[in-house]
C-alpha cells in the first residue's frame, strides 16, 4: 500500500502540474474563443481521444501484462509492440493525407479541413509515445516520466499564451487562426515529447516476435473494443449535442458543456494519477491483490468523495477559472462531478478482469454504458439540452460501476466493504448538493459540508489513520 501510494504521489505530481498548466489554459481559451469556437476545439480533442484508443489497440496495457509474465523477455515484448504501433501509425497518417477533407466534412468543419490534418499528426505522435511511457511506468522511472510530461504540457501552455496574448500585445500581427493556434502549440509540444523520448526509441531492437504480437493482440483487442464505447461514454456526449441540437446553437452548446466539464478536473487528475500507478503495481503483485483491491477501492472512494464536496464547496471561487459567459450553466457541474466519482471507482474495480485475463468483460460493461449513453442522450438532449447530457453521463457511469462489481463478484470475488462505499458516495452526493446550492451565495454552509465529509471519511477510517499516526510517533 505504501509503494502504491508513493507511486500515486509521484505520478500525481506530474498529473497535477500538467493538468494545472493545461487547466490554466481554460481561462484564456474561454475568453479569447467564442462559445462556438471553443466547441470546435472540444470536438477536435474528443476525436483525438477516440482515435488514440483505436490506434493503440490496447497495447499499452498488453505490454504490462505480457512483459510481466514469468520467462518473458521484456525487450522483445517492447520492441514487438513498438514496431506494431509505428507501422500502424504511419499507415494512419498516409490514409489521413487523402481523407482529411471528408473527415472535416463529417465534423462539420468543411471550411477548415487543415485542422483535421493537424489533429492526425498529434494523434500519431501520442500513439507512438504510449508504450515508451508505459515502459517508464513499468520500470518505476517516475522522475523521467514526470519530467517529460511536464515539459510537454509547459511547452503547450507557453505557446498558447504566446499566440493569443503575448505576441498580439507586443504589436506583432498574427493571422486569425483561432483553434488552429491551439493545435500548432500542441504539435510543437508533442514534437518536444518525441525528442525527449528518443532514448526509448533507440532502445527498440530489430526484433519482432509474431507469437508475442499475437498474445498482445489477443489481450489488447478486447481492451480496444471496450475502450471505444468507454471513450464514447466519456466523450460522445459532445457529438450528441452537436448533432441533436439546432445547428445554430450546437457548437455553442458543445463549448458551454466542455467548459463546465473542465471544472471536474480535480477528480479526473487524481483518477489519472492513480491509474498510472495502479496498473504496473497490481500486475506485479497479482498473487496477493484481492484484499488489496478491496482496501484500495475503499480508501480511493473516500478521497474521491472528499474531493467532490470540496470542489462544490469552493464553486464560488472556482467559477472564475472559466469566462463569465458560461456561469449560467454551472448546475451541470454537480452531476458531472458525481459521474466522475463513479467513473474513477470503475477504474479501480475494472482491475479484476485485467488481472484474470478476462478483458472481454470490459467490452460487455462498456457496451452497456454506451447503450445507456446513446439512448439517454437521444431522449434527453432534445428535451432539456445539455443538462440531459450530464444526467445521461451520470446514469451511464453508475451502471458501469455496478455491473463491473456484479460481474467481478461472480468471476473474481473481491471482499469489498460495500457499507463504507455506499456511505462515502451517499455522503458526497448529499453534502455536495447542499454545498453547491449555497456556495454561490453564502460561504458557511459550504464550509460545514466540506468539514462534514472529512469527518465522515476520517471517522470511518479511524483505524487506518490511528495506525499511520502511531508509526509517525518518535
Amino acid at each position: 500500500m505504501k509503494s502504491l501510494m508513493g507511486d500515486t504521489a509521484l505520478y500525481g505530481l506530474s498529473s497535477i502540474l500538467a493538468r494545472v498548466l493545461n487547466f490554466a489554459l481554460t481561462p484564456l481559451l474561454t475568453v479569447v474563443l467564442s462559445k462556438s469556437e471553443y466547441g470546435v476545439n472540444s470536438l477536435l480533442y474528443v476525436s483525438i481521444a477516440f482515435l488514440m484508443v483505436i490506434l493503440t489497440y490496447g497495447f499499452e496495457t498488453a505490454y504490462f501484462r505480457v512483459s510481466q509474465k514469468q520467462g518473458a523477455d521484456e525487450s522483445t515484448v517492447y520492441s514487438t509492440a513498438m514496431w506494431s504501433l509505428l507501422t500502424s501509425s504511419i499507415l494512419f497518417l498516409a490514409a489521413m493525407a487523402f481523407l482529411y477533407v471528408p473527415a472535416a466534412d463529417l465534423l462539420r468543419m468543411e471550411d477548415r479541413p487543415e485542422l483535421v490534418l493537424m489533429m492526425a499528426w498529434i494523434v500519431a505522435m501520442d500513439v507512438v509515445a504510449a508504450v515508451p511511457f508505459a515502459r517508464l511506468r513499468a520500470q518505476r522511472r517516475a522522475k523521467r516520466f514526470v519530467a517529460i510530461k511536464i515539459t510537454q504540457i509547459a511547452v503547450n501552455f507557453l505557446l498558447c499564451y504566446a499566440f493569443f496574448l503575448f505576441i498580439p500585445r507586443a504589436g506583432v500581427w498574427l493571422p486569425d487562426f483561432q483553434v488552429g493556434w491551439v493545435l500548432i502549440a500542441n504539435l510543437a509540444a508533442s514534437s518536444v515529447m518525441i525528442l525527449m523520448l528518443l532514448p526509448e526509441f533507440f532502445a527498440i531492437q530489430r526484433r519482432f516476435d509474431l507469437q508475442i504480437w499475437k498474445t498482445m493482440l489477443v489481450f489488447g483487442f478486447p481492451l480496444l473494443l471496450a475502450g471505444l464505447p468507454g471513450v464514447a461514454n466519456e466523450m460522445a456526449d459532445r457529438f450528441f449535442i452537436e448533432y441533436l441540437m439546432p445547428a445554430m446553437e450546437a457548437k455553442e452548446a458543445v463549448g458551454t458543456y466542455s467548459a463546465i466539464y473542465k471544472l471536474s478536473i480535480f477528480i479526473i487528475l487524481f483518477n489519472q494519477a492513480f491509474r498510472f500507478a495502479a496498473e504496473p503495481f497490481f500486475f506485479k503483485e497479482s498473487a496477493q491483490t484481492r484484499e488489496q483491491l478491496a482496501d484500495v477501492l475503499r480508501l480511493f472512494t473516500g478521497i474521491l468523495s472528499i474531493g467532490m464536496v470540496w470542489v462544490l464547496a469552493g464553486l464560488g471561487g472556482i467559477k472564475y477559472f472559466i469566462d463569465a459567459k458560461y456561469w449560467d450553466s454551472l448546475p451541470l457541474l454537480y452531476f458531472l462531478l458525481l459521474a466522475n466519482v463513479f467513473l474513477s471507482m470503475n477504474t479501480q474495480i475494472s482491475m479484476w478482469y485485467k488481472l484474470s485475463d478476462q478483458t472481454r468483460m470490459g467490452l460487455y460493461i462498456t457496451l452497456t454504458g454506451f447503450a445507456i449513453t446513446a439512448l439517454g442522450n437521444l431522449y434527453w438532449i432534445p428535451r432539456v439540452g445539455i443538462m440531459g447530457a450530464a444526467w445521461t453521463t451520470l446514469a451511464s457511469y453508475v451502471a458501469m460501476a455496478l455491473l463491473s462489481i456484479l460481474l467481478g463478484q461472480y468471476h473474481f470475488p473481491v471482499p469489498y466493504n460495500f457499507g463504507r462505499l455506499i456511505l462515502y458516495v451517499a455522503s458526497a452526493a448529499s453534502l455536495g448538493w447542499v454545498a453547491a446550492y449555497f456556495s454561490m451565495t453564502t460561504v458557511w454552509p459550504s464550509i460545514i459540508c466540506a468539514a462534514l465529509i472529512v469527518a465522515v471519511v476520517g471517522y470511518a477510517e479511524r483505524t487506518v489513520l490511528f495506525k499511520r499516526f502511531k508509526r509517525l510517533e518518535p
